[in-house]
């Protein structure tokens, strides 16, 4: 047979106390609001946030471009010139 101790009457409920007095929890919320939060946004998320607004892909750009690759006929002169001063403009004068 199992002996159970400690079962107790049932009690009627009672009231909550507070743990700290209202007035040292005034007290505490004063001396609280000359505290500020600080945000810092790492380098990754501003990237992110850049990627976000780029423009959307023009699909059939590309598939030109990659046909026109394939068959020779992208590769000029003129192009790549522009490319490079196009990449140099980016890299360089964003900043």
């Amino acid at each position: 047979m199992i002996n159970i101790n400690g079962i107790q009457p049932p009690v009627a409920p009672r009231a909550i106390e507070a743990t700290q007095p209202a007035a040292a929890a005034a007290a505490g919320k004063a001396e609280v609001s000359g505290i500020s939060d600080v945000v810092e946004i790492s380098t990754v998320a501003k990237l992110a946030a850049q990627i976000q607004e780029l423009p959307a892909v023009r699909t059939e750009l590309v598939e030109q471009v990659k046909t026109e690759i394939a068959a020779g006929a992208y590769e000029t002169t003129d192009k790549i010139d522009i490319t490079v001063e196009r990449l140099m403009d980016e890299l360089f004068l964003q900043s």
